[in-house]
């Protein structure tokens, strides 16, 4: 009887054991949390403003660790645009040499599965996205970002797995990349995304057998094509022509969406986008059926988490914290003394020391002949005496870098006469409005340094740019070609490509070369090597420039309401009575 009971009981186990192999599985979740753009929002305090910012990393540390508390299965998941938008990336990539990447710490403590490169995290160059990776301990995934065939630069992609569930994460990068550092690329291509997924995909589904692919990307949802025919955001386009995909997470295009659709063979696929600067995190909660089968069952749930509210994680600030004081220290400090007030208040109607600041830097370029600057403050006036490390990112508030192109005489005088026609309407005499709307964005005017110019507010659109000769009184030719400096933005953007009439693939072939670094940079410098040798720094005059004829111009500015300076508008006055 006893043997009997035992034989009984033996075989109960078995037939368990070959039960829970063979029958239904029960259902796995699995969290994806997701994160895209977040620009270098670390720390909860903004050190060049001194106040709590809306999102950051410390705040989305409380929210993942809660909800790591709460679910087995939580996978960090980033979308790219790390290295580049804050002064907390900032300082590290241009004056942290000995710490360790502060990017790459941060996603390392807060167990971050895979990230992207985003086009921003390529425009630092070489030198600072090869650190970030090296120190990352998570892979930076690029099925589309390789030297000479897929997959000898970065992973394509990396799997999960939890309770028998095989997760699949596909990671790619817009092709906006491949524009985005011009000169010291090396031979990286960043290939077509749609082309990458169709050869990714029988891969994961296939000889990996993933029962759920999600893809993560650096790439918007629609449009932006460009006259090479490179398109930027392709998510709706990979989810019309590309089955397969369960889940994709991305990010680049700045517009927060959680959305459900079909893909082309009408599966249902969740699309999220956190938006940028992690005031959202996304969180997808994924659940799956028959893993491990020819058809899993699979339901995905999107949502995106304001998170705005969320009290920064002390451990994360702490962790960080060495960090954090280099940063506030080279936030405070002085970069040099400025023998005169910087201003731009007068920008529109004569020179200013703001703008005459940048076109020496970007004169000083590969020997340029010609600059041609748009404004890039965001403060307009800086007083004689110290300025601050702080100070100089509303000095020139973006990251641009410098490039150097061969433009013809006849292009630069369409630039200048483009940006005229954006700032001031024809006059016949002082009693007009002669400047059009301040509401219009600054970014539009382009002056020009290295010429000797003249616009004529009486003269209509297109004809108002005299070009008196080049700044050393040599004759300027509009067939000639001259070495001119730009930023990065007019370089990659289309407006200065058409008003100029070029296309983008000409402009790279007339490329000479662009700046390691980025414009703030050498204002930094240029300042800090006079105050190295105790010398107060005073802008040389770099522009040459004005608006005639000048009673009219005088008049029309006497009735205008131009600047929140008022005392520019009367010495402009009185400089022409």
């Amino acid at each position: 009887m006893k043997k009997l009971t035992k034989n009984i009981l033996f075989l109960s186990v078995i037939l368990a054991i070959v039960t829970g192999c063979t029958g239904p599985r029960k259902p796995v979740t699995v969290c994806l949390v997701s994160t895209s753009d977040i620009h270098g929002r670390i720390f909860d305090e903004d050190c060049l403003t001194g106040q709590q910012r809306e999102g950051s990393l410390a705040k989305f540390s409380t929210f993942l660790s809660r909800l790591r508390k709460e679910n087995r299965n939580v996978v960090y998941l980033d979308a790219g645009d790390n290295l580049q938008g804050a002064v907390d990336v900032y300082q590290d990539v241009t004056a942290q040499f000995s710490r360790t990447s502060l990017p790459a710490e941060a996603l390392n403590y807060l167990g971050c599965f895979a990230t992207v490169l985003g086009n921003h995290d390529f425009s630092v160059g070489p030198t600072c996205y090869d650190r970030f990776l090296r120190n990352l301990k998570c892979p930076a995934l690029g099925a589309n970002v390789y030297y000479e065939k897929p997959g000898d630069y970065l992973a394509p992609y990396r799997i999960y797995e939890a309770q028998g569930v095989r997760i699949g994460v596909l990671g790619m990068s817009t092709q906006l990349s491949n524009l985005q550092q011009p000169n010291d690329r090396r031979e990286l291509d960043v290939a077509d995304i749609i082309e990458s997924a169709k050869y990714w995909m029988p891969v994961l589904k296939g000889t990996k057998k993933v029962d759920v692919v999600v893809g993560l990307f650096h790439s918007g949802y629609d449009g932006g094509r460009n006259e090479d025919g490179v398109t930027e955001n392709v998510v709706r386009k990979i989810v019309n022509e590309v089955p397969g995909f369960n889940v994709i997470l991305y990010g680049h295009d700045h517009r927060a969406r959680c959305l459900k659709t079909v893909d082309c063979n009408g599966d249902s696929v969740l699309m999220l986008n956190t938006g940028p600067f992690l005031t959202n995190a996304g969180l997808t909660t994924l659940t799956i059926t028959g893993a491990g089968t020819d058809h899993p069952v699979i339901e995905a749930k999107g949502e995106l988490v304001n998170i705005t509210a969320e009290i920064p994680d002390k451990r994360f600030t702490k962790k960080l914290s060495g960090w954090y004081e280099d940063m506030k220290e080279y936030s405070d400090s002085i970069v040099g003394v400025l023998a005169a007030p910087l201003e731009a208040d007068s920008v529109l109607w004569g020179r200013s020391t703001l703008m005459d600041l940048l076109h020496t830097v970007q004169m000083r370029f590969v020997g340029a002949e010609v600059s041609l600057a748009s404004p890039g403050y965001s403060k307009s006036y800086f007083p004689a005496g110290p300025i601050r490390m702080k100070d100089m990112f509303s000095v020139y508030d973006s990251d641009n870098f410098m490039v150097s192109v061969m433009m013809k005489g006849s292009e630069i005088r369409k630039a200048l006469e483009q940006s005229a026609s954006q700032f001031y309407n024809t006059v016949k005499d002082g009693n007009g409005g002669m400047l059009k709307s301040r509401r219009r964005s600054m970014s539009s005017l382009v002056t020009a340094a290295g010429i000797r110019y003249e616009i004529d507010v009486t003269k209509p659109e297109g004809s108002r740019i005299n070009i008196i000769s080049m700044s050393d009184g040599q004759p300027f030719s509009d067939d000639k070609m001259y070495r001119t400096t730009i930023n990065s933005y007019q370089y990659f953007g289309t407006t200065l490509s058409r008003t100029i009439g070029i296309t983008p693939k000409e402009m790279r072939e007339r490329l000479n070369g662009s700046s390691p670094a980025d414009i703030r940079y050498y204002m930094i410098t240029a300042l800090a090597l006079n105050r190295e040798t105790g010398q107060e720094y005073r802008v040389p005059k770099a522009t040459d420039w004005k608006l005639v004829p000048r009673d009219i111009v005088a008049g029309c500015l006497a009735k205008d309401t131009v600047s929140s300076n008022k005392s520019e508008t009367n010495t402009f006055l009185n400089r022409t009575n």
